[in-house]
Parts: C-alpha cells; structure tokens; sequence
C-alpha cells in the first residue's frame, strides 16, 4: 500500500510540473494566433510584388493605394513611412512620411493627400507629401511600406508644417506603438525608361528586405 502512495504522489509531482511547464510555454506566447493586423495594397496583391509604373516616376508618380484590418485594441492613429535603403554609405530614401491618421480610418486610396499629416521625402529637399519610386542602377529595388498603430490620437513633431522627417516621426512615435505591419513593393526600371535621365530624382540601389525591416520595426 505505501508503495503504491509513493508511487501515486511521484507521478501527481510530474504530472504538476507538466501543467506548470505547459502554462510558462503558453505565457511566453510558444503557440502565437493569426495575424491579423495588415498592411495591404490592390496595386501589389502579394508582399513583395511589382509597383505598377503608374505610382513611380516613369508614370503618374501618384500614390499607391493601402488598406489595412484589425488593428490593436487601443489604437488611437496610425501613421505611416515608404522608405528604400541603398547599399553602402548612402542615406535612405524616403517616400512617403504620414502621421496622425485618424484610427477610423482603414484605407488610403491612390493619390491621398486630404487623410492625416504629410512630412517631407527625401527626393527633394523640403518637398511634402508623396514622392515616387525613380530609383536607376541595375536590379529591382524593394520600397517598404510600414504602418504603425499608435496609443495616442495625434503626434506633435517639432518641425514646420509639412517637413517632418521619417527620422522625426520615428522618434516622436518611441514608445508610443502598439504594432506595425509591413508592405514590401519592388520596381525595376529599364535602361529606356520615360524619365530614366530627366526627373532630377536621385537613383537608389538594390538592398535586401531584411535590412529594412530591421529598421522599421523599431521606431
């Protein structure tokens, strides 16, 4: 009989360490759900996938369209960058820098400019609102589109109005995102290409994803 007791107590004692072994893994998020939260775009159905040329410089140079869902319970504006990083020494490219979204909204379409607050892209100095994707050199070139969900309804940016840069906003939203989603767009521009020469755009080069996300997913 004390055998059995014994025998019963060793294997309830597993049988806890088990469970609370079981609980520490599900506490540490081990079996995450779905992702709901996410950047999308008609113009670019799959991450990754072509910018048609009617949003880059060889075309309209307007902007592509974005739609998102489910963002974080809490979420009180959204803002959103556009930015290539080139090989080497060179600063980043930025394209589009947009903040205080209203956290109704879940979509911008194609040449948005009435919906939140523009800053400034880097293709022209002082220049507000959207610019397009010109980049020349060899390859195609990956754009990534990021959108950050934000605990506070408005962001105030010391900077004149219209000039906020991506590094700004980066900075005001430290501390202040609840989650962020990612779009990568790529274009490859042809050696003929219309405004290949004549847009006055600085020219990128090719850069891996990873290295850009690696610096959007901490603002």
């Amino acid at each position: 009989m004390n055998l059995t007791i014994k025998t019963f107590r060793i294997l309830l004692l597993a049988t806890g360490l088990m469970s609370l072994s079981g609980m520490s893994l599900a506490q540490k998020g081990s079996a995450p759900g779905p992702v709901r939260f996410r950047l999308k775009s008609s113009a670019v159905p799959n991450n990754g996938g072509a910018l048609p040329i009617k949003y880059t410089c060889d075309g309209e140079s307007i902007s592509p369209p974005f739609t998102w869902n489910d963002p974080p319970e809490g979420t009180k504006s959204f803002a959103m960058t556009m930015h290539h990083i080139p090989p080497g020494d060179e600063a980043e490219h930025v394209y589009i820098v947009l903040y205080n979204i209203p956290a109704n909204v879940r979509a911008l379409p194609e040449n948005s400019k009435d919906i939140g607050t523009w800053g400034q892209h880097t293709m022209r100095k002082k220049e507000t609102g959207y610019t397009p994707p010109c980049s020349g050199g060899g390859g195609a070139k990956i754009y990534t589109a990021t959108l950050f969900a934000l605990s506070v309804p408005e962001l105030k940016i010391d900077a004149p109005p219209g000039l906020a840069t991506r590094e700004q906003l980066l900075a005001a939203m430290q501390g202040k995102v609840l989650a962020s989603t990612y779009l990568d767009v790529t274009y490859l521009r042809g050696a003929n290409a219309p405004n290949a020469s004549s847009n006055g755009m600085n020219s990128g080069s090719s850069s891996s994803s990873g290295s850009q996300r690696s610096q959007t997913a901490k603002p």
